[in-house]
């Protein structure tokens, strides 16, 4: 909930007119770049000289004729956080559009009659000619009057030592590049940084955002190189997946082609198998035929014989024999057939086996060697990959002669930047981001 507060007080900071000092209505956009209510502009117009007003907060001059336009966009922002806090204030109290995390008071305000110094109104701007802070009705004098036309104004600033130099006690209004330090007027004439490179605040921020922008074309470029890489990688992995799908198509194909071919080769054993016996089979017949023959022989006489012994008569029982014996005698005299051993020639078969194994390695090599060749047409040898490789060493190469070019620009900026230091002395800028950051710096940073 805490974060969320501190979130609305923020955008209520940014949203609020540094002139009137409440959230922006009909924001209308100067050629500088600031945004102020077309009152406070209309107001401040009134009271302009020659024809000409002053931008409250970057100071610079414009003329009145200028057609304003309206910064719809911030117009819009505005009015939903005043609908919302509308809105949230029935419910419960929060702070004002004016509410800052440490307000500054101003220094020409009087206070009370008990002496609370909280009770003189807020500052809106500081002064560091004047080293005052002033609120709303007093900052006017600066924005109108043309004494004071030459004098910096800032955002408050609760502490101004922290602009001012501890040796001398005077405001900073350059920058040694060489040893990174803020200087002032009396810093640069004591001699001490006598062959430094030294710049105006406002040339230092110029330079540093120069080099900053070039950083950011640099970062947009390689954003633009990564994002087509990405694409790049995605478009090969949408091929990769419909390579492999049209691979499974094929594998299932070449899986159901095999599958038949093994049938048929499984096939092809079995009817070995059954030729074989086919062809020993005739000779089995016979032999169990001629087999058959002699069992039947033998059961001829078997039977003869046995009706022959349960004879009682001697009479009848000598006549039989007499007749019958003889004949049972040449019969039993018969050598018996004997059949080859109908063993199975594995030998044979084995053979056979062996030449429709070898017909059936070729065939499955065939197929699986045309289905290698199917999957695998083409070498893997991207050029585009050769080709964005190129590019980037390109690029890599403009971007180190535009380096080279901005040195060499910077050095010539540098001597006459050098010259006019001293013309330059009455405008100072409230950045405070160029401490420890240098153009020099990066360059160094970017060739190791």
């Amino acid at each position: 909930m805490a974060t969320a507060l501190d979130d609305t007080s923020v955008l209520e900071e940014e949203l609020t007119c540094p002139v009137c000092l409440d959230l922006y209505r009909e924001p209308h956009l100067l050629p500088c770049g600031h945004n102020f209510c077309l009152q406070c502009l209309r107001r401040l117009k009134s009271r302009s000289e020659r024809g000409r007003l002053r931008c409250p907060e970057c100071r610079e001059s414009h003329r009145c004729s200028t057609q304003w336009q309206k910064n719809f966009k911030l117009a819009n922002i505005a009015d939903g956080l005043r609908r919302r806090s509308r809105a949230q204030r029935s419910g419960h109290s929060r702070p004002g559009p004016s509410y800052r995390t440490s307000e500054v008071r101003c220094d020409y305000c009087s206070p009370d009659v008990t002496g609370d110094s909280a009770k003189r109104s807020t500052a809106v701007k500081t002064c560091l000619k004047c080293e005052v802070s002033m609120c709303p009705e007093h900052v006017q004098h600066h924005l109108e009057l043309p004494a004071f036309r030459e004098h910096p104004l800032v955002e408050p600033l609760s502490d101004m030592r922290k602009r001012k130099c501890i040796e001398h006690d005077e405001m900073f209004r350059y920058y040694c590049m060489d040893e990174r330090k803020f200087l002032c007027n009396a810093c640069t004439i004591e001699g001490g940084h006598s062959k430094h490179a030294i710049k105006t605040l406002k040339n230092t921020m110029k330079d540093l955002r120069a080099s900053l922008e070039t950083q950011l074309q640099k970062v947009d470029k390689k954003i633009r190189r990564v994002e087509k890489t990405v694409q790049e990688q995605r478009e090969v992995e949408q091929q990769n997946k419909a390579f492999l799908e049209e691979v499974d198509k094929q594998v299932d194909t070449l899986r159901g082609a095999l599958m038949t071919r093994l049938d048929g080769f499984l096939s092809s054993l079995s009817e070995c198998v059954r030729a074989y016996e086919g062809e020993n089979s005739l000779s089995i017949q016979q032999e169990l035929v001629r087999t058959e023959e002699d069992r039947s022989r033998l059961g001829v006489v078997h039977a003869g014989i046995e009706q022959l012994l349960q004879e009682n008569d001697p009479f009848q029982f000598i006549k039989e024999y007499m007749s019958c014996a003889r004949s049972y005698r040449r019969l039993l005299k018969r050598p018996l057939f004997q059949p080859h051993a109908a063993t199975v020639d594995t030998e044979v078969i084995e053979e056979r086996m062996e030449g429709k194994l070898e017909d059936f390695m070729a065939d499955l090599r065939e197929h699986i060697t045309a289905f290698i060749n199917t999957v695998c047409t083409g070498d893997a040898v991207d050029e585009g990959d050769e080709g964005v490789e190129e590019e980037e060493e390109e690029e890599d190469e403009e971007e180190d002669s535009d380096e080279n070019e901005n040195e060499n620009d910077s050095s010539d900026e540098d001597e006459g930047q050098e010259e006019e230091m001293s013309e330059e002395e009455e405008e100072y800028d409230h950045s405070e981001s160029a401490t420890d950051y240098s153009p020099e710096e990066e360059e160094e940073e970017e060739d190791e």
